[in-house]
């Protein structure tokens, strides 16, 4: 108690705040179960509760929240249903809250992050399906059951009629799908924790008295040119033709294009701010990124080319009256 003590806030609010993060966690994290969209964006927001929490009042009441969470969903529910939780929100939260609290930089916290977010994510697979000596096979399972909701929604909007529905694209591409997944799933785990990060920076901006931390510098994402070695040996092994070396391959392109598409979001931020361009053309271009594959691999394509042009120690002429 003598850490909530020292920040001048009553250990009894700081208790109150504990129980009410967990009750807000559990209701995020039960909503994916009953909304099948707006669900699943609301479970993902889960750790951020428990984050505001470590921020606010230290360890102690952060492990309170989190052992309330499990208790809420390990006694009315399973203790599995915990345990999934821990795993896809939990563990994100602890390394969250820590590498916050310690002012690591954000393209490492981001990159963390992700990583817990992808082992989570399999083990999550894994507990479900119970093939814990076998798991490619939960992944297989995984696929399947996206596959065939896949097909399910194409049937009902009249894409694929009677027995054509088996020959679905997505269904020939299962074996492609399975062979990619480590790398789409660390690229989808990566954009979830520069979510985190760039929501939590923002509400730490926002209230930094609050929240007890100093308020965090601007989200510069500058990788380490040494990686681009990586990519240019994943670009390698893809085309060597030889079955693992081409399958170890695509999945380190599909990374090394993650990590360098959010090289290329904090340049294309980075010289919005530079030219003061217009709020409307940042839009505009949050729609192309969603919309437009091409846009996507053009951002990708301008973060890896920072290693050679360099593009943010550009040095521009500022506006008049700007210092």
């Amino acid at each position: 108690m003598e850490e909530l003590r020292g920040r001048g806030k009553p250990w009894l609010g700081a208790m109150a705040e504990a129980v009410l993060a967990s009750v807000v966690a559990v209701g995020l994290f039960a909503s994916g179960s009953f909304f099948p969209v707006l669900g699943i964006g609301l479970s993902l927001l889960s750790p951020l509760p428990f984050v505001a929490v470590r921020l606010r009042h230290g360890r102690i009441a952060f492990a309170l929240a989190l052992a309330l969470t499990t208790l809420l969903l390990a006694v009315p529910l399973s203790f599995q249903q915990a345990l999934v939780f821990l795993l896809e929100f939990g563990a994100p939260a602890v390394v969250l809250g820590e590498c916050l609290r310690h002012g690591v930089r954000a393209e490492a916290v981001v990159i963390g992050v992700a990583v817990v977010l992808a082992v989570g994510g399999v083990s999550v697979l894994v507990v479900g399906s119970g093939e814990w000596e076998h798991p490619v096979r939960a992944v297989e399972q995984h696929l399947d059951v996206l596959l065939t909701d896949m097909e399910a929604l194409s049937a009902r909007v009249g894409i694929a009629e009677g027995p054509a529905g088996l020959d679905l694209p997505a269904r020939r591409m299962r074996s492609a799908l399975l062979v990619a997944f480590p790398g789409l799933l660390f690229v989808g785990s990566l954009l979830t924790a520069a979510g985190y990060v760039l929501v939590l920076q923002g509400v730490v901006r926002r209230w930094p008295a609050q929240l007890g931390t100093a308020p965090p510098g601007t989200f510069r994402w500058e990788l380490p040119e040494f990686l681009v070695w990586g990519f240019i040996a994943s670009g390698v092994g893809y085309l060597t033709g030889v079955p693992w070396l081409t399958t170890v391959g695509l999945n380190g392109l599909i990374v090394f294009l993650g990590l360098y598409f959010m090289q290329g979001l904090s340049i294309g931020a980075f010289l919005f701010r530079r030219f003061q361009l217009p709020r409307f053309l940042a839009t505009l271009s949050v729609i192309l990124l969603v919309f437009q594959p091409f846009f996507t691999l053009l951002v990708a394509g301008l973060g890896l080319f920072d290693v050679w042009f360099a593009f943010r120690r550009l040095s521009l002429p500022k506006p008049p009256g700007q210092t």
